[in-house]
């Protein structure tokens, strides 16, 4: 029951390779497979626990701008667009960034207060 998700998410990608694609479009998929790893995590986090974790949400959304980019550049899009893409994975990075510190420094605080109560 531990890694359910990933089991969930093998089959969805099995049905989709089915279709035997050309290797860009594979690369696309194998990329839409990992967004949809990260989205099912999502799910059973929030499940289980009855809330979202930010980190898998940021990670789905970099790992979706990246499969654009691929698309784009493999279909010889304009260069403004990709760039577009390009700078918004740089603000989600920004923000798993600032996710993950704001996250250990309030854990860390509430730790100390804790042990100070104590």
């Amino acid at each position: 029951m531990q890694h359910v998700e990933i089991i969930i998410a093998s089959i969805l990608f099995l049905f989709l390779l089915i279709f035997h694609y050309d290797f860009y479009h594979l690369v696309s998929l194998i990329l839409e497979y990992i967004v949809i790893i990260e989205v099912v995590q999502m799910l059973f986090v929030f499940f289980k626990r009855q809330r979202i974790k930010l980190r898998y949400m940021i990670d789905a959304a970099i790992i979706f701008f990246i499969r654009e980019i691929f698309i784009l550049v493999t279909n010889h899009k304009d260069k403004k667009e990709i760039f577009l893409f390009v700078v918004l994975i740089g603000v989600f990075f920004l923000f798993r960034y600032l996710a993950i510190n704001i996250t250990y420094k309030t854990d860390k605080t509430q730790k100390k207060i804790k042990l100070i109560k104590n």
